[in-house]
């Protein structure tokens, strides 16, 4: 067995096994990925003489029984202050990829067959160049775990080099929920209490980009992410009188035309831009085929940003839900006047919530607590459930405690929710990275004639969200009081990410197509490149 190190090859050929995982996220094969790269570090010499620095991490309380992978190379030198090289390991499905999803883990296989599929131009010009490699996890993210695992074997064979402690952390549920990346707060916040002191967390996300796909990118900042859901309760009726009650359904198709997309939600930071909501889901409640108009339908939208607030994201929801159903009411009295119909014409009180307003709705009409409720519902459901199902069959339990009726909509949030990390050029270690990417992208430049560009915010989604939460308090309050299963299915390490306050960056490899059947990887910059930029990185942060 060949043991891993910084040269193309060995990264190239640890890639190849590190893909065949199949570590999609809320699977099986997900426990897998940190079993890989624990016996591809454990045969280093420095963990075979220091065995307590390389571990597999529990995750809490987690439904699936997940993992992470932590390895600390220590200096030379004992010392406190320590460099994060993080990135996740778990991948999206492959149901994309069609009748080839099997062989998208095998990315030299799959790179031969996808030229027999239709694909983008642009694609079929990078895999006629020989210089991509497709196949999921190629680009996000398992090149960027390799290597910075292969520049972590590299640092453990010259810790002379090394002036600080590097503590590479490989974490799960990236794609979903973050239950890795909270994991792996909560014991670095321990590690804090214990005096080490972290200079910065380095990402290695692929630089996927809205523009210069070309070239390799660095970010001083991440997106954040909200996850907003809207319930819609309508008045339940026999199709044969429609105008005796008002379908879910009228009001939800005025609803997603009027939030799809909406540049409302675009939030704008730094003359950049950033990508409207958009619907994720739409949850129909009806659970059997009859002839009654649907009475509850909820959607659940993705809502990136780099400064909005969440109530911000909850004021714009509600005035949204607000035109919609002033619109679905106007519709329903068009149509009854139209079609001279002999039911009689219904006057319904609509009226928009928050989340929070049905909590305390359902409190006083059982006498319980919340928290309470929740667990007791919870427990009925199966474990495998989407955390983002649970949270909806939570509001809909909560409507039948009620008794509340339509036309109503109940806005709110589930999981996942990220922070956005911004450099505020403040500090002495933010303006420490500025400065480390300037040497970093003057290397580039000399050694490779590469070009390197940067960016404030990097777009991709990434766990560097979870290193410096620098909301307010009134914005935990919002949150908490809004997020249906807050508690029990999902909690947010608040108070260990402000204390940690570790500033971030990423620098990754040359990616496209993340997610999508033509995921692909550049890897003459991946392979030879990117292991001597992130060397430079650490060495500048680390003066």
């Amino acid at each position: 067995m060949s043991i891993l190190s910084d040269t193309p090859l060995s990264i190239y050929q640890t890639l190849l096994k590190f893909c065949h995982v199949k570590s999609v996220t809320d699977s099986e094969g997900e426990k897998e990925a940190p079993k890989f790269l624990f016996g591809e570090l454990k045969t280093l010499p420095y963990f075979q003489e220091n065995p307590e620095d390389l571990f597999i991490q529990p995750i809490q309380e987690d439904r699936l029984g997940r993992s992470n992978l932590c390895a600390w190379v220590k200096a030379k030198t004992p010392t406190k202050r320590t460099l994060i090289l993080m990135g996740h390991f778990d991948v999206v499905d492959t149901d994309v990829c069609g009748h080839l999803r099997v062989e998208a883990f095998d990315p030299e296989k799959y790179t031969k067959l996808i030229g027999n599929e239709e694909i983008s131009d642009e694609a079929r010009e990078d895999l006629e160049s020989g210089k991509w490699i497709f196949g999921r996890g190629t680009a996000d993210m398992k090149s960027g775990l390799i290597v910075q695992a292969a520049v972590l074997s590299e640092f453990s064979r010259n810790r002379e080099d090394l002036d600080v402690n590097l503590l590479y952390i490989a974490v799960a549920d990236e794609e979903n929920n973050a239950c890795g990346i909270h994991e792996a707060v909560r014991y670095l916040a321990e590690q804090k209490k214990q005096g080490y002191e972290f200079l910065c967390c380095i990402d290695s996300e692929p630089s996927i980009t809205q523009e210069k796909k070309d070239h390799g990118w660095i970010h001083y900042g991440t997106v954040g992410m909200y996850t907003p859901f809207t319930f819609i309760l309508g008045r339940e009726t026999h199709v044969g009188e429609y105008f005796e009650g008002i379908p879910a359904s009228l009001i939800a198709f005025k609803l997603g035309s009027i939030l799809e997309g909406n540049g409302q939600f675009a939030d704008r930071y730094k003359g950049v831009t950033y990508p409207p909501l958009t619907c994720l889901k739409v949850y129909d409640l009806k659970p059997t085929y009859s002839v009654t108009v649907i009475e509850r339908i909820a959607m659940y939208y993705n809502c990136l940003f780099a400064t909005l607030t969440p109530d911000e994201v909850l004021s714009m929801m509600k005035t949204a839900s607000e035109q919609a159903l002033e619109e679905a009411m106007a519709t329903y009295n068009k149509n009854w006047l139209e079609q001279n119909t002999h039911s009689e014409k219904k006057i319904f009180q609509d009226k928009v919530m928050e989340y929070t307003e049905l909590v305390g709705l359902a409190e006083k009409e059982t006498g319980r607590p919340i928290e309470e409720i929740t667990e007791r519902f919870l427990q009925t459901l199966p474990q495998e459930l989407e955390l983002q199902d649970r949270g909806l069959k939570l509001v809909n339990h909560l409507v039948d405690l009620t008794g509340l009726k339509g036309p109503t909509i109940i806005i709110g949030f589930l999981p996942p929710y990220c922070p956005s990390g911004i450099n505020g050029r403040k500090t002495e270690a933010e303006l420490k990275i500025i400065s480390s990417a300037e040497q970093v992208i003057q290397l580039a430049k000399n050694e490779y004639n590469m070009t390197i560009s940067t960016g404030e915010i990097y777009e991709g989604i990434s766990d560097l969200s979870e290193f410096a939460f620098k909301g307010t308090d009134r914005d935990i309050k919002t949150l908490t009081h809004n997020f249906a299963g807050w508690g029990v299915d999902f909690d947010y390490p608040f108070d260990q990410s402000r204390f940690l306050g570790i500033p971030i960056v990423n620098l990754g490899p040359i990616g496209k197509d993340a997610h999508k059947k033509t995921e692909r990887l550049y890897l003459p910059y991946a392979l030879e490149v990117l292991p001597q930029l992130l060397k430079e990185m650490i060495q500048q942060l680390a003066k």
